[in-house]
């Protein structure tokens, strides 16, 4: 068995401190508790690495009804139910499809001008792949409001506190086609995969909760393409799909919280993949993940997610959307003499 218990305790402090703080106080303190619990991490460890994420396990846990707002019994139960949730941890991944990010991602895809085939890695129900069939609401410093979309009872409403120079797009994006790449597709309108996309939000977070039950309600009644694969291997098959569904458009690759799944080895061959095609790219990661695709410039943004065009950092978010803090100037005009192909080089 491979032990690597400093290490996992580790991922869970920074985890509680640098993620769940200020926005989860039950999973900071379970993460805090579960760093100190040699119980515990003996059975991390007895996981592949990749497995031992936190998100998983808590997700896991909920799944089983565990008391994950009494840290003391969240232990007991880990320790009673130890092989179950280790096979439910081996059979599942972390699929969150949060799809306020759209209200983050949004200006920058309106940077990219034309009509766009939108091609999502990590893709799990297809709710990012969606900008168009949302509606959006920012708030600025002075509370000012700029809304797009209908807004009506039946529409998904997304929102986010927006500062700096973003450029918050007036019309909805032309998207002519979209196809999603996923090791495993969540199948929106499957109960057990809308309970586990479900179990995944984190408890206090109830609006979120409710937003993913109205948005896969939406997706089921009209999914989007998406097709098992992995990136970077499938990548160019499904650029090439694209190209041919909808020729004359630009490409537009999105990964949101996805790529921080892939070592730095796969990201740097993701990057290299994307530079040779006639792609965007559009990010929203960790800032080191972001690093590893190859940009410059990226600044340290503690547990905020980093958004970027291309080669560009064009400023840092919530990783769950709440709020875009713009730090590019004048990127309304940058783009329109813009090749399509990126590269870091």
């Amino acid at each position: 068995m491979e032990t690597q218990a400093p290490d996992t305790a580790g991922l869970y402090r920074r985890f509680a401190r640098l993620e769940a703080r200020g926005s989860s106080p039950i999973y900071e303190a379970l993460c805090l508790a579960i760093a100190e619990s040699a119980p515990t991490l003996a059975v991390l460890a007895s996981l592949p690495r990749h497995k031992r994420q936190p998100n998983l396990l808590l997700g896991a846990l909920r799944w089983f009804g565990a008391p994950v707002e009494e840290p003391t019994a969240a232990l007991a139960f880990i320790a009673d139910r130890a092989e179950d949730l280790r096979c439910f941890m081996l059979d599942h991944a972390t699929q969150t499809n949060e799809v306020a990010r759209c209200a983050v991602m949004l200006p920058a895809l309106a940077l990219v001008p034309g009509p766009v085939a939108l091609l999502e890695l990590g893709a799990s129900a297809g709710l990012c792949l969606l900008p168009d069939r949302w509606s959006y609401e920012w708030t600025r410093p002075d509370g000012s409001l700029v809304r797009l979309g209908s807004g009506g009872p039946d529409q998904v409403s997304v929102g986010a506190r927006v500062s700096g120079p973003a450029p918050l797009p007036t019309v909805m994006p032309d998207v002519v086609a979209r196809l999603g790449l996923d090791a495993n597709p969540i199948d929106a309108a499957a109960p057990d995969q809308q309970r586990w996309l479900e179990c995944l939000i984190w408890p206090e977070h109830t609006e979120r909760a409710e937003r993913l039950h109205a948005a896969l309600a939406a997706a089921a009644a009209d999914p989007p393409p998406i097709r098992t694969g992995l990136f970077p291997a499938d990548v160019p098959a499904a650029v090439d799909h694209l190209h041919e569904r909808a020729p004359g458009a630009t490409v537009v690759v999105l990964h949101s919280a996805a790529v921080a799944y892939a070592d730095a080895d796969a990201r740097a061959q993701l990057a290299a993949v994307l530079a040779v095609l006639d792609v965007r790219r559009l990010g929203l990661e960790g800032a080191q993940v972001t690093r590893d695709l190859g940009l410059a410039g990226v600044p340290d943004a503690g547990g905020r997610f980093v958004l970027s065009l291309d080669d560009r950092v064009l400023g840092t978010a919530d990783p769950h959307g709440r709020d875009l803090d713009w730090s590019e100037a004048d990127g309304r005009h940058a783009d329109l003499d813009r090749p399509r192909s990126w590269s870091h080089r």
